[in-house]
Formats: C-alpha cells, structure tokens, sequence
C-alpha cells in the first residue's frame, strides 16, 4: 500500500513538517477475517469507534484499540492489522480500509501452572472449551492443590456481553460448582464447601471507575477436626450446614501497578448476608485500603488498612467458625504467626468477630539499583510498622484500641510476575498479649494483598 507508507514515511521523518493529526482520513470498510465457529454480531461493535475517525492518527490509534477490544472478547489467540488505501466505486477520496486477521481458540485448550495464593503456591490446571455458542460463551473445568492451606475443584460457564451496546461496563455473567477445601491448621479444623456460585460482574464509570460483583452461593459447609484434641468452642461447628448467602463487592483502584506502586489508591469493600435459607445466617463486612505517596528519589509512602466484622443475626446466635477473622502472619501483622493475634481458648486460636490492622511502609529502591536497572527493578526494600487488634464484640466499643499488638522491622521484597511480591522481613515486635504466637526475627510471605 504505496500511499499510507508514503503519508507514515513522510510524518514519522525527522524533518518532516507533517502531523498525522492534520492529514484528513476516513475509514470506508471495515474486514474481519478468521471467524470459523463465532457470529458476525459478536464483533460487529468493534468498529464503532473506527467510523468516526477523521485524520490519519485517529485511524491508527483506532485500529490499535480495536484490536485490542477483539483480544478481550475471547475468541481469538492472536489478531493482526493491516491498512490499505479504499478502493473500489464507492471509496472516498481520502477513505481507508482496516482488515483484522484473527486466527481462533482450538475447540479445547489446557493448561497446568502453579498459582500465588495468600502465603501459599498452589498446583493448578485448567481445561477449557472456548467459544462453545459462537458469542465469547465459555466451560473451564479447574483444579488446584496445595498442601498448607486450600484445594478446590470448579466447573464453570461464562458469558461476557461486551458486544452489547453496554460495551464500557463489560458485564460478565458466569455458573460455576464448586467443592474447596480450607485447613486452618492453627485452629485444628478443615471446612469443607460443596455448592454453587452465580455471579455478575460489571464495571460503572460516573466520575469513579468501579468494578462490582454480584454474587448468590448455596453451599454445603462441613467443619471437621483435624486431631481429637480440640476444645469444644471448635467441636461444636462440626457437621454439614446448608449456607445461602448474596455477596456484593465494589472496588475501584487508580494505581499505577499491582506492585510496587508508586502513586494511587486502592479501596476494596465486601459484605455478605447469609441467611437465605438452611441452617447458617450471619452478616459480614470486610473493608481494604491503600495509599501511595511518591516522594524523592524513588521514595514512596505506603499505607494500608482493614477492617472486618462479622454478627450474629435474629435467626441465630452462633457465627460459623469458618467465618471468622484471624489476624497475624505476614501479609497482616508483621511478627506474629498465622493467626497468632487474637482470642484463644485451651491454647487454640479460634478466630474473632471483628478485627482491625494498619501498616505504614517506606519503599525504597536498592542501592546501586542504576548499575543493574533491569534487575534492580524487580526489587525493593521497605521499612515497616504494624499496628492491629482483634475483638469478639461491637467494633465500637472501648476495646477498640485496647490490648493492640504492633511490631516493626525492615525486609526486601521481589516481584513476582505483575500480581504478586515475595517478601523476606525482620521483624521485632513490640507489643503482644501473653497467649499471642509471635516471631521475632526472619519471616518469608509470598502473596498479591498485603498489610
């Protein structure tokens, strides 16, 4: 195609005198090719933003965006461009045609990997028919495993419906049945979960970008023991009960990475009500947050938040144990094990209604880290101070603050992947109760959420 390599040429030349802002263009036709199993309606929309281009770097920009919007429809594992100058009776004087080459999913993919859970890695494979009815409708079936804390086994159905005239709210809609299994070690208990999850996703842009979910699960939850040591608090959770439970939770984020930001916000709020139906009813509100403040040289300010609280509601008064909050461990309160901040009886730890914990950072980048920039960038170094406390009655009371356990330390950090950081802290702490499990000195945490 002569004439757009001729107009890119003479705009991308260092003397040249032409901006693609200022040469006149307009998109005649619009070609999407390889589409073998999905509907002509399901991509229809992709273009929209093409037509109303009217210079040469619109068209382009345009071009980029929608190839990219052709990627998130899930249909197609790589998708190419190609311009050309409008031909034909009908094509205008300055008109262009953009053709999208697109090359589908197989009718069935698999995949095996490890997963970054919450101080855990995890076995995880994944076998999925894409595409089934022509329109981004897609089945997966995934198992996990991991030996510390959680294993689950999911068959789900989703539909996206990014092709509808709600486009920039990207609605998602899935089914998913499910079995997940917890341990909770410090507590001597495992909670076993066998039911189904409907969810709808959306996202909403009135002056804040939001993400919000939608969620109905109705499951079976059965409690058992993991030796016969086990104070009757715990005991009495065991056997299967049936939970029916909506869930909503919005999040809206601004930073600029997922980690080792450097400037941006990120607030999280879930809550639940269960109490639909069966045999479990409790209400649930767990709140997340994030600050960062970049300084001088590299330099940033961090800091972070959360709070939970779970009640009792009219149809019962005892709360599943599975429900309630632990605090301590590395990715909440620094210096204290899993779990080791809160109410224990017989020397079990056995979860607490409310809980509360803040962390104040300073991220530093490595020495020397301009000598070695490309590895350099992968780490950082942060000096820390925790303060949390956990409470079995009304988060406002006088117990608020009362009996708070703190610990401070410094540690190295390393990213893993875009989601996800490995951390290796010193940690002192100073204030603790007597039946808390602290760890003075070196702990190891790999997670994507942290305190």
């Amino acid at each position: 195609m002569p004439q757009s390599k001729q107009r890119g040429g003479a705009a991308s030349s260092k003397d040249s005198k032409y901006d693609l802002g200022k040469i006149s263009a307009r998109v005649d036709r619009v070609h999407v090719s390889g589409l073998l199993r999905t509907h002509n309606d399901y991509v229809m929309r992709a273009a929209d933003a093409l037509f109303k281009a009217d210079n040469f770097q619109d068209v382009m920009l345009e071009a980029m965006s929608t190839k990219a919007y052709l990627h998130e429809l899930g249909i197609f594992k790589d998708v190419s461009v190609h311009l050309d100058v409008s031909r034909g009776a009908d094509a205008s004087r300055q008109g262009y045609e953009v053709t999208f080459k697109g090359n589908e999913y197989s009718r069935l993919m698999g995949s095996a990997g490890t997963e970054v859970g919450q101080n855990e890695g995890s076995l995880r494979t994944e076998l999925t028919v894409p595409n089934i009815l022509g329109r981004g409708e897609s089945i997966s079936l995934q198992g996990s495993y991991s030996n510390t804390r959680a294993n689950d086994l999911q068959l789900k159905f989703w539909k996206p419906f990014f092709y509808t005239r709600f486009r920039e709210n990207r609605p998602e809609f899935s089914f998913s049945i499910f079995r997940q299994t917890d341990r909770f070690d410090i507590s001597s208990f495992q909670s076993t979960n066998l039911g189904y999850l409907i969810d709808f996703s959306a996202h909403s842009s009135l002056g804040v970008d939001l993400t919000h979910s939608l969620q109905y699960e109705n499951s079976i939850r059965n409690v058992g023991l993991l030796n016969k040591s086990v104070p009757f608090s715990i005991r009495e959770h065991c056997g299967p009960k049936l939970a029916s439970l909506v869930r909503y939770s919005v999040v809206f984020d601004n930073r600029d990475a997922n980690v080792f930001a450097t400037r941006g916000i990120l607030l999280k709020s879930t809550n639940e009500y269960c109490g639909l139906g069966g045999n479990v009813a409790y209400t649930s509100s767990t709140a997340h947050g994030e600050v960062n403040v970049p300084l001088f040289s590299g330099f940033v300010a961090q800091f972070c938040g959360r709070v939970g609280i779970v009640k009792e509601t009219k149809q019962t008064t005892l709360l599943p144990i599975s429900s309630l909050f632990y605090c301590g461990g590395p990715m909440t309160l620094r210096g204290f094990k899993y779990g080791g901040a809160g109410p224990v009886v017989d020397g079990t730890p056995i979860g607490a209604q409310t809980y509360w914990c803040t962390g104040a950072h300073l991220w530093t980048p490595l020495p020397f880290a301009g000598v070695f920039k490309s590895l350099a960038s992968n780490f950082r170094i942060h000096f820390f101070y925790n303060i949390g406390n956990t409470i079995t009655f009304s988060l406002f009371t006088s117990s608020f603050a009362e009996n708070m356990r703190s610990a401070f330390g410094m540690g190295l950090a390393f990213k893993f992947s875009d989601r996800a950081r490995i951390e290796v802290n010193y940690c002192i702490p100073v204030r603790r109760q007597s039946t808390d499990k602290v760890l003075n000195g070196f702990q190891f945490s790999i997670g994507y959420e942290f305190i």
